[in-house]
């Protein structure tokens, strides 16, 4: 393994000081501002409490301390999620403790024996743990954090008395809280970059906002249920569950899913006749509200993605299926019938409206990046013609003029033919000089921040990533005089010319990068690693972006360059903020051999 730490001047300086309280005070008031809705709510619920706690005069005062404290830790859990979760665990057990000395009472909203303070701060504990921590941490850390609040729940009620409160209604309601917590979690997780391309689970993530509140309605049906008996229960949630299940897929296979879900409503109707059993909590007609939204996605979902004369069919099954469904399921009352028409009509009305309304985005938010595409276009090809009639013609028309004297005094003056011939090699150089300084400058590479290596690189990838982070250090010197530069390399086998050509150019771009758009990084770590067959490249910062540009001016073209020379060898590309601050960016390069990839020239290399 080859590992060098290289230091710009001035980080020996500054090596080993620990980060002033004011910092610390800092990163935390960062903290509420980056996250003041959340901090602002539990903040209200906390000071709700403490209202309470002194109003009754009892123990529970001794419980604002604890609740302080799981606010404080829920707000840290968006940078130490899995620390703030454990931590989190113990405070409740401390806050049984708690009752259990005091016998105050508690102000708690669907769990019983659970201050709503807590519960929020749990729920967002465990938002944060499946949004920015590893799942194989963040399984555990709710696990402990689960079975706190369960043993909390049931010494509570051990300590306090049983109320007529019925055990069953708080675990089904926790339950349901856990669901939207984890979902909400991995909705807002960014796609791991190294994980294959998954079209269903990127569906899903997608599709949560709408999964979320088809998982709210389906619940508080079955809570409407639940005493009626399991076979009742059942079959009456079945037609919400499948037709809640077809309209979360239904972006991907919008016919097939309108198509199967009016067969779904029709076989619900026929067995709740069958049955005789009555709906849960009827909306239009017949129809549960779960029906009734998942059929209002199915339309509009139709109505987006497929084509006029399909979504006509399909959304005239779907109506045929509802209608026969309010006609058949148990009780049918046909004194209703017409407010439930118009009802029907009035829902079927929107949902078609925000078919057309997303579908009629889609087509201008396509034309828009397809004219932007040929606008780009015909400005690159207007500037690359004027750049070839300016610059490469000038050395062309030279050569072939000389050339052509050349072949005049050949036969007479041959010393003449040999200095003509020398000044030909002479602009054939500088032609070819000059088309790589134009290909450079299309593709941006000549914009300030370029860091100087050769045109060529050699076969040694680590001394080549060496010198390009020592001539690095050595031009940002003075403006970064605190950035420590970390390299790390472990190579396990040879890395083939291409991969080498495009690893260093990535690296390369992402240092200009940090340059320019991190001016205040303190560090910078490059790791570059051969494993399973690939060579893995992560580079990243800490620095602050402020999202306008950067001094001197950008050409907007580094990401796309990197991504196009990644695409090329048939790689995995990713850029974006850090997990908690700075810039990332990770690449991973097949080392296989890979067809086509021998086309690649010596001008290859400069690309970006």
């Amino acid at each position: 393994m080859t590992g060098r730490t290289l230091y710009c001047r001035g980080v020996s300086y500054f090596a080993g000081t620990s980060p002033a309280p004011t910092g610390r005070l800092r990163r935390f008031v960062d903290l509420l501002r980056d996250q003041w809705v959340f901090a602002g709510l539990l903040g209200l619920l906390w000071c709700g409490e403490v209202l309470l706690a002194v109003e009754a005069g009892d123990g529970a005062v001794a419980l604002i301390p604890g609740n302080a404290a799981l606010v404080l830790l829920a707000i840290v859990a968006r940078v130490r999620p899995v620390q703030g979760g454990m931590a989190a665990a113990v405070v409740l057990v401390a806050n049984t403790g708690v009752v259990a000395l005091t016998d105050p009472r508690l102000y708690s909203v669907g769990l019983e024996k659970i201050l709503v303070t807590e519960n929020a701060a749990g729920m967002l504990i465990v938002l944060y743990l499946f949004r920015s921590g590893r799942i194989s941490r963040a399984i555990p850390v709710t696990a402990v954090l689960v079975m706190s609040c369960l043993g909390s729940i049931v010494l509570r009620r051990a300590f306090l008395g049983n109320e007529d409160h019925p055990v069953g209604t708080t675990f089904a309601l926790g339950f349901l809280q856990l669901v939207l917590a984890v979902g909400t979690g991995l909705y807002l997780r960014r796609p791991h970059p190294w994980r294959p391309d998954a079209p269903l689970l990127d569906l899903l993530r997608r599709q949560w906002p709408a999964t979320a509140a088809l998982v709210v309605l389906l619940f508080l049906e079955f809570a409407s249920t639940a005493h009626e008996g399991v076979v009742p229960a059942v079959i009456g949630m079945s037609g919400g569950v499948v037709l809640a299940g077809l309209a979360i897929i239904a972006p991907a296979r919008p016919v097939q899913a309108a198509a199967l879900g009016a067969l779904a409503v029709v076989t619900f109707a026929v067995s709740m006749r069958t049955f005789g059993i009555e709906p849960p909590t009827p909306l239009v007609g017949d129809l549960s509200p779960s029906i009734v939204a998942s059929g209002m996605l199915l339309v509009a979902y139709v109505t987006r993605y497929a084509e006029p004369r399909q979504a006509t069919w399909c959304g005239a099954g779907l109506v045929g299926a509802a209608l026969f469904a309010m006609v058949v399921i148990p009780p049918s009352y046909l004194s209703g019938m017409p407010a439930s028409l118009f009802m029907g009509a009035l829902l079927l009305i929107i949902s078609v409206s925000t078919g057309m309304y997303f579908r009629a985005r889609d087509g201008e938010r396509l034309n828009s990046v397809q004219s932007a595409i040929a606008s780009a276009q015909q400005e690159e090809r207007m500037a690359l013609a004027r750049e070839l009639h300016d610059v490469v013609a000038h050395h062309v028309t030279g050569i072939v003029v000389q050339a052509q004297a050349a072949h005049l005094v050949a036969e007479k003056n041959p010393q003449a033919a040999t200095e003509a011939l020398a000044r030909i090699s002479d602009s054939g150089t500088e032609a070819l000089t000059a088309m790589r300084r134009l290909v450079a400058s299309m593709r941006g590479a000549e914009s300030g921040g370029t860091t100087e290596l050769p045109d060529q690189a050699t076969t040694d990838l680590a001394a080549d990533l060496e010198a390009l982070v020592e001539s690095t250090i050595r031009r940002v010197a003075g403006d970064h005089a605190s950035t420590r530069f970390d390299l790390q390399v472990d190579l396990a086998e040879p890395v083939p010319p291409e991969v080498s050509r495009s690893a260093l150019r990535i690296v390369q771009e992402s240092l200009t990068n940090a340059e320019k758009h991190a001016a205040d990084a303190t560090v910078v770590q490059i790791d570059v690693r051969s494993a399973d067959d690939e060579l893995r490249i992560k580079i990243t910062d800490d620095g602050r972006y402020a999202g306008g540009p950067p001094v001197g001016g950008s050409g907007g073209y580094g990401l796309v360059g990197m991504r196009e020379r990644i695409e090329l060898l048939g790689g995995r590309f990713y850029a974006g903020p850090g997990e908690h601050v700075g810039w990332r960016v990770e690449v991973s390069l097949p080392l296989a051999e890979l067809s086509g990839t021998g086309s690649h020239d010596d001008s290859g290399a400069d690309r970006r």
